[in-house]
């Protein structure tokens, strides 16, 4: 079981800002620390979180801002750049017949996204491949995006 909490995670950021981290090693970084987090609808602690707010969890730590939206919002308005896992912090989303993003799993490095959902054993957060999540999601499409730092400093 999970046994990092929000505030510990915060300071590990902290502490790795200081050393001068990357903000996407420093996002991987938070992010890995869900796994195993109890899905929780509305959730953005690793106490208990949804897919947005796992994402929108590990942002703020990032950032040291406060971000809580949608998966569709994160989709519309923050992850809008060009994906690019190499040098910056992205995400893959899946959305419906509309185009609506319906769900997000933050990527955490090594070629392995941090899955939030109830779809998940137990119903709690795990590592997942693209080709896993394409998988789990398949009556959804796939997209991969990049965080635009523009609508982070806004």
């Amino acid at each position: 079981m999970n046994t990092n909490t929000a505030a510990g995670l915060t300071a590990s950021a902290e502490k790795l800002r200081e050393k001068n981290i990357s903000d996407k090693m420093i996002f991987e970084y938070v992010l890995s620390g869900f796994e195993e987090t109890p899905y929780r609808w509305g959730g953005d602690r690793p106490e208990g979180s949804d897919c947005s707010g796992t994402v929108c969890r590990a942002i703020s730590i990032t950032f040291g801002s406060r971000l809580r939206v949608t998966a569709d919002e994160l989709y519309r308005s923050y992850f809008t750049a060009v994906p690019d896992r190499k040098d910056k912090i992205t995400a893959m989303f899946f959305t419906d017949g509309s185009g609506k993003a319906v769900h997000v799993a933050g990527y955490a490095g090594c070629g392995l996204y941090m899955n939030c959902s109830g779809r998940e054993n137990g119903r709690r957060a795990s590592f997942r491949t693209e080709g896993e999540l394409r998988s789990m999601y398949r009556d959804f499409n796939t997209v991969e995006r990049s965080l635009n730092m523009e609508a982070v400093r806004r």
